[in-house]
């Protein structure tokens, strides 16, 4: 086996592909030491910067006194501490729902989810740039998957009209792409749901905090809080926790708490998780500038990388594909970058289809201007050396 293994490993190394494991140590809300060198952090999610928010670090340290340091066991099973109610039913308000469930993360409430609500018989309108958590929880499911054009609600619809099958009907999609920063046309997507009578899935992971007058998400921004059948997003971006929730009426919910394997047999969150999210969620609710402060470096950094001649495709808010298209050119660019302290990963396929490997730069409400204008100078410099611009 360890032959058999080792020759797929070089192969990998051979085309570009192989991943390492980074080791680093944070240093504030944008810089991590990486190989005894301090770097700025190019790809963090935390696009609030809440992760190092004094409030929510002392909600966590006073949680983890109060509660100790886990539960040890499911929620099935143990059950669930009075954190979960809170958040739960805060979170649920937040969104204009009247309902949550907390799952341990987003990967395991995407396979919960779908693997668990589609049946034989089903059919699963998916993007086709949906990201490998959805991918993966369709394949668990037994329903008919069906690929729609990326972002394209005409394929979708003409799709739809076109599947004879008798089962129940499901568009699955996210609202914010990881790896593109574009977004779904949840409007028109909605319009075909009241149509031709199909379930929306959404997962807004990216979305959430982000989008919106308020921050809620990609259906505050479309006028659509509270309308999706199944609404999934995470703590684990611009909330600056750890953990993921469900959206949906009281009767899907149970329905997940009785048949969602990941739900039933995966070890609750830590207290201090907990005491995080409801932090973070509180501050949010109470003040706007956390938002506004990270469109102002947004609007900055996409205006200046525009000028420069970067094309940036169709992204919006903040993460910013640079496309770079071969894999070791993509490699070759990451390490000018980070020779000059500019720490950022490059993304290639699988995450990504062939030919559009990339770098995936994510800009935060923590950046300071200086250290925006570095990134973009050291960035167009790159650009320059690599043919981008």
């Amino acid at each position: 086996m360890r032959e058999r293994l080792s020759e797929v490993l070089q192969d990998i190394k051979e085309k570009g592909n192989y991943r390492a494991i980074r080791y680093i140590k944070p240093l504030s809300a944008t810089k991590i030491l990486y190989n005894s060198k301090e770097h700025l952090n190019l790809c963090s999610n935390s696009y609030l910067s809440l992760h190092v928010h004094p409030d929510i670090i002392n909600a966590a340290r006073q949680a983890t006194e109060e509660y100790g340091s886990g539960t040890c066991s499911s929620r099935s099973v143990a059950g669930s501490i009075d954190l979960y109610e809170e958040l739960e039913r805060e979170i649920a308000a937040y969104k204009g729902y009247g309902n949550a469930l907390i799952f341990s993360n987003g990967y395991m409430a995407n396979i919960g989810i779908i693997s668990t609500l589609t049946d034989m018989g089903d059919v699963i309108f998916s993007d086709e740039l949906n990201h490998s958590s959805l991918i993966h929880s369709m394949r668990l499911s037994r329903a008919k998957k069906v690929i729609y054009k990326h972002r394209d609600v005409n394929d979708l619809e003409k799709k739809i009209r076109r599947d004879r099958s008798r089962g129940r009907k499901f568009i699955v999609t996210e609202s914010i792409f990881s790896m593109d920063g574009d977004i779904a046309p949840l409007r028109d997507i909605f319009e075909l749901k009241k149509e031709y009578d199909v379930h929306i899935m959404l997962d807004d992971a990216h979305g959430t905090g982000v989008f919106g007058e308020k921050g809620t998400g990609l259906e505050e921004l479309f006028g659509l809080s509270g309308s999706i059948d199944v609404h999934m997003a995470t703590f684990g971006k611009a909330l600056g926790s750890f953990g993921a929730f469900v959206l949906a009426d009281t009767i899907l919910l149970e329905y997940l708490v009785n048949r969602a394997k990941t739900f039933m047999y995966t070890t609750a969150l830590p207290p201090s998780s907990l005491a995080a999210s409801l932090a973070a969620l509180r501050l949010i609710k109470m003040d706007i500038s956390f938002k506004e402060e990270l469109w102002e470096n947004i609007d900055y950094m996409r205006g200046n990388l525009m000028r420069a001649g970067f094309d940036l495709k169709e992204s919006a808010g903040p993460i910013i594909p640079i496309v770079v298209g071969e894999d070791a050119k993509t490699i070759k660019m990451q390490e000018i970058l980070m020779e000059k302290g500019l720490f950022l990963q490059a993304i290639r396929p699988p995450t990504v289809p062939e030919g559009t490997s990339r770098l995936r730069l994510t800009v935060v409400r923590g950046f300071a201007r200086d250290e925006m204008d570095y990134a973009i100078e050291t960035l167009v410099q790159a650009g320059k050396t690599m043919g981008l611009i």
